[in-house]
């Protein structure tokens, strides 16, 4: 843990007053009417971390903007977490004053049938999800009647969620997992460029993000998990697991962003957009910078398997590093990348490349989540657990449409 720290802050000079500047000033609230006891309530389950607190934020600013205002609750075990949540949301410039706590334990089957009771909508962002089995959240949902839709990057559990469309379409519940932004708006996005061609022998999605995004920890800590995990690829309509962190690839993402690294990296995009989409042969791949990052990664691969799949310790390591990790990210930005390439059959160059970049992960992955939870509340999805490479074009559309804002790079 020590040297991995230490390796990370070899990377960082002394910042001093730079660090200082970067810093924002506290922005003056947006000042919302109270909201309609009537109006739906969307309850964001990990809403207190960086993920969840943006989707929090976009669900309030859409919502408004769209005419149809929620009742914000946050979701988790901490109250406290929370207050600092809240707080970060108000220095945003977000009015918290109604915004509710509800005490959520994902073990406790009774703890999550009290907290989705009376909601329209649950958001689920409590990550990471890997080494997860039960979609109990999404479970407790389908027996209380709540939309729900989540940012799962974890195929086996994003499975046996897909598995329970049967029962929730017998409640007449709509679901959409794995729709953050990548994995979930990429998938809209390869469902758009296979659209755009007779037929699409194979693509290739590819990843990238400055930092942590802005998103911190969390995402460190799934990079970690995901390293002691195969990467699926899908050959010839099989998924086919490879060694994760190889097969280096040079992709253009456009822009200011440019040419980047990237590496193989398990994604549920693949086998779900594989199957979904009847598409033969799919990769994924991430890259990060600082470039010297992504050769950590690499190294990391190096320590036991038990060790880099401990969930309890890869976090632990990451929230360790938090105060690094902050640094480097204040250096190298925010940015995050997504490129889709569509061949058809016989090709040998993409036939269809799309790109879109935000300047922000931590904003843009809200922002797509909130899209998603939308979406679900205006009935743009049918009762059922979808992927979202399955939803129909029109609603495909309308998300797609929403996270265009503050793009940086739209190449759709």
């Amino acid at each position: 843990m020590l040297l991995m720290s230490l390796a990370w802050l070899a990377l960082v000079p002394p910042l001093g007053a730079a660090y200082r500047a970067a810093r924002l000033p506290p922005r003056t609230p947006r000042m919302m009417a109270e909201p309609d006891p009537t109006a739906p309530r969307a309850l964001v389950v990990g809403g207190s971390g960086r993920v969840g607190g943006s989707t929090v934020n976009w669900l309030h600013k859409l919502s408004a903007r769209e005419g149809m205002p929620l009742r914000l609750a946050v979701g988790g075990r901490s109250a406290a977490s929370f207050e600092a949540a809240r707080q970060r949301l108000q220095r945003s410039g977000m009015d918290t004053s109604a915004l509710e706590f509800v005490r959520v334990d994902l073990d406790d089957p009774s703890s999550l049938a009290a907290a989705v009771n009376g909601c329209a909508l649950c958001v689920n962002t409590a990550g990471p999800f890997q080494q997860r089995e039960s979609p109990a959240l999404l479970a407790a949902c389908i027996d209380a009647r709540v939309a729900y839709c989540d940012v799962c990057d974890e195929i086996p559990l994003a499975r046996s969620s897909r598995a329970l469309s049967p029962q929730a379409c017998d409640a007449g519940v709509p679901m959409v997992v794995s729709c953050g932004i990548w994995p979930g708006v990429s998938a809209l996005m390869a469902a758009e460029a296979k659209a755009r061609l007779p037929a699409c022998e194979r693509l290739d999605l590819s990843f990238f993000t400055a930092g942590t995004g802005n998103a911190g920890p969390t995402i460190v800590s799934a990079t970690f998990l995901l390293l002691c995990q195969a990467a699926l690829v899908a050959e010839a309509g099989k998924l086919v697991p490879k060694e994760p962190w190889t097969e280096r690839r040079a992709v253009d993402f456009g822009g200011s962003i440019g040419t980047r690294w990237t590496w193989l990296l398990d994604n549920p995009d693949v086998p779900t957009c594989s199957e979904a989409l009847g598409i033969p042969n799919m990769s994924s791949r991430f890259g990060t910078a600082p470039l010297v990052w992504n050769y950590l990664f690499g190294a990391m691969k190096a320590l036991p398997a038990a060790l880099l799949g401990d969930k309890a310790k890869m976090q632990a390591l990451a929230l360790f590093s938090e105060p690094i990790i902050r640094v480097v990210d204040r250096l190298v930005g925010a940015t995050n990348a997504m490129r889709v390439d569509a061949y058809g059959f016989g090709s040998v160059t993409p036939d269809v490349t799309l790109r879109v970049a935000h300047d922000d992960l931590e904003q843009c992955v809200g922002q797509a989540t909130a899209a998603f939870g939308l979406e679900l509340l205006q009935g743009g999805v049918t009762p059922g657990v979808w992927y979202p490479a399955e939803l129909p074009t029109v609603t495909r559309s309308r998300i797609l449409e929403r996270v265009r804002e503050d793009a940086i790079v739209w190449e759709i």
